[in-house]
């Protein structure tokens, strides 16, 4: 049998073949924090959302998908499939007019993605492991992201709906006379969350958790070993926001339903942020005798505040070996990251010493998720806290995206993208030729990688990877205007250049620079470090600079999420955040 660890590992690893290409938004953050514990993973979510359709059946009877994959009746039509609000006035009448759902089928609602929208879902292959990714999602509960894992978790209809009317012998049956497939209706559904863990005990923390946030519908939907997996208990967590009605034309009915929809979904994201800090809060550990005190980078175990000298550097690394096979060489971090190349100064206390070149690097491959990265610990920034963080980044990501990642170090989380999204582009940025050689040879594994889940494996992904040597500013004056979907960037934090040791807005320099390459409606990911407060408060401050910058230049800023960026802190009381934003140019 696989250990749950194994299991965990391999589904979180797998592509997403959810027709969106990505987590939803408002799932992301609920997301990453259930699969950063060690006794969880998700199998499937859905943020909340609402769609029109037309016919009796569900998603095996669509039409699109009978066209493209071969599969159901090819009698149920789905329109307008939408996770967010929608605004009053012309936007709700464009929605919810019928009169244009062919020439239309957007109607405001999610983009249409169309970029390898079905070429490599192995149809017929029959391995029983879903039907995306996501967080590891998939039980093929909901089609916005899913992974799957076994056979028998895929029995679930498209969504949660409505059982049907029960039949009785004293209520009589009314005629229609119309035929009811050809009405619109307009459903709304809201968030459902599959999680598999790794006992009982866990699985009813989560349920408590779930629960104290405010649902009612939370419950273990299977339970007990199988051939696969060494014991697998999975729990379903359901809103009860629920809305399903035929569509009219009526004046005024479109914005009376855009008023119902918004307030569910409303109701539906504030419940999920509930979640959140629930979940934050959880303190149950499965078997843990105590909290491990070192990072794991390949098989380099890095250790803080020991001393070298003495013995205890020694005693600590030889202890640390002992309890886990897997590392084979134990250093001590001696002092903070400097310098622009954010260099380390790390001394092997155990292990193999000759590991520690002429040069000073410590080299080793790491390996997240199926995607491999080589890091020189001594000479470039990585740390492993930061996984979580890198997996709800790749979840952000949608098919077709061209993406910037600047500052990007030996860049496993561009990696992570280029090897699990089918993106159109990855381009790196980064001036340490250390971490540059990194990331070149981190491009070379990927190429090689049978995990790598794309459409043409890992030599496809490779050729999508662009990666730019040198001055941050410099490169950003030569690259063309609204290129990017997206930008990954942690403020940097380096004297003049950003404000630290000078008057005005840490980073503006690099905001101003950057942001012109975004497009419309483009997003980015801004790291920077707050204080705990300043966590609790929504990161006012860095939101501040960031949204400074952004109206200096005429264009307006929708945040889409604000929190910490993986586990632990970087001193006392201080953590490293991101925020994420949308920047409107045209309105």
């Amino acid at each position: 049998m696989s250990s749950f660890l194994e299991v965990k590992n391999r589904v979180l690893s797998k592509r997403d073949r959810s027709s969106r290409g990505r987590i939803d938004q408002h799932a992301v953050t609920i997301c990453s924090l259930i699969n950063s514990r060690p006794e969880y993973y998700t199998t499937s979510s859905c943020s909340g959302r609402f769609h029109l359709y037309r016919g009796v059946g569900n998603k095996s009877d669509n039409a699109d998908t009978k066209k493209s994959l071969g599969k159901g009746e090819g009698g149920f039509d789905r329109f307008r499939i939408h996770h967010g609000f929608i605004k009053d006035g012309e936007e709700a009448r464009r929605y919810f007019n019928l009169e244009t759902l062919e020439e239309d089928p957007e109607g405001g609602g999610d983009k249409i993605v169309e970029v390898d929208q079905y070429e490599n879902l192995d149809v017929g292959e029959g391995d029983g492991e879903g039907e995306g990714e996501g967080e590891g999602e998939g039980e093929g509960e909901c089609e916005c992201e899913g992974d799957g894992e076994e056979e028998e978790e895929e029995e679930e209809e498209d969504s949660p709906q409505q059982p049907p009317p029960q039949s009785h012998p004293s209520i009589p049956s009314i005629p229609l006379t119309f035929n009811e497939s050809s009405l619109i209706w307009l459903r709304y559904e809201s968030f459902i969350l599959h999680v598999c863990a790794i006992s009982l005990p866990a699985a009813d923390a989560l349920m408590s958790a779930a629960r104290r946030a405010g649902y009612k519908t939370v419950g273990v939907q299977s339970s007990g070993a199988t051939s696969k997996v060494d014991g697998k208990v999975i729990v379903q967590i359901l809103g009860d926001e629920f809305l399903e009605t035929p569509l009219f034309s009526t004046p005024g009915y479109s914005e009376i339903l855009a008023k119902m929809v918004n307030d569910r979904q409303r109701r539906n994201w504030d419940k999920i942020g509930r979640f959140e800090r629930e979940v934050k809060g959880m303190v149950y550990e499965e078997g843990r005798g105590g909290r491990k005190h070192y990072d794991v980078v390949g098989d380099v175990a890095v250790v803080k505040d020991v001393e070298v000298g003495g013995g205890e550097g020694e005693r600590v690394g030889v202890e640390i070996m002992e309890s886990n096979s897997k590392i084979k060489v134990v250093a001590v971090q001696n002092d903070s990251l400097s310098g622009v190349q954010k260099r380390s100064n790390l001394t092997i206390v155990a292990g193999n010493h000759s590991r520690m070149g002429k040069d000073g690097g410590l080299v080793t491959t790491h390996q997240e998720f199926g995607i491999k990265c080589l890091v020189d610990l001594n000479r470039t920034f990585f740390t492993a806290r930061m996984g979580p963080e890198r997996i709800r980044l790749c979840n952000c990501v949608s098919r077709g995206e061209n993406v910037l990642s600047l500052f990007s170090g030996v860049g496993l989380e561009g990696l992570m993208i280029a090897g699990r999204r089918e993106i159109s582009g990855m381009t790196f940025v980064e001036i340490n030729p250390v971490a540059v050689n990194c990331l070149r040879r981190g491009l070379e594994l990927l190429g090689r990688n049978k995990a790598v889940v794309v459409k043409g494996g890992g030599m496809a992904a490779k050729e999508r990877v662009k990666i730019l040597e040198g001055d941050a500013l410099a490169i950003l004056s030569d690259l063309s205007d609204e290129a990017f979907d997206r930008i990954i960037a942690p403020r940097p934090k380096e004297g003049g250049k950003d404000g630290d040791l000078s008057d005005g807005i840490a980073g503006a320099e690099f905001l101003k620079a950057m942001l012109p390459k975004l497009k419309e409606r483009g997003e980015v990911h801004w790291y920077d470090f707050a204080a705990d407060h300043e966590v609790e408060g929504g990161c006012e401050r860095t939101k501040k600079g960031v949204e400074d910058v952004v109206g200096e230049m005429g264009w307006r800023t929708e945040w889409l999420h604000a929190g910490k960026a993986g586990s632990g802190s970087i001193a006392k009381r201080q953590f490293r955040v991101c925020v994420d934003f949308r920047v409107h140019k045209k309105d």
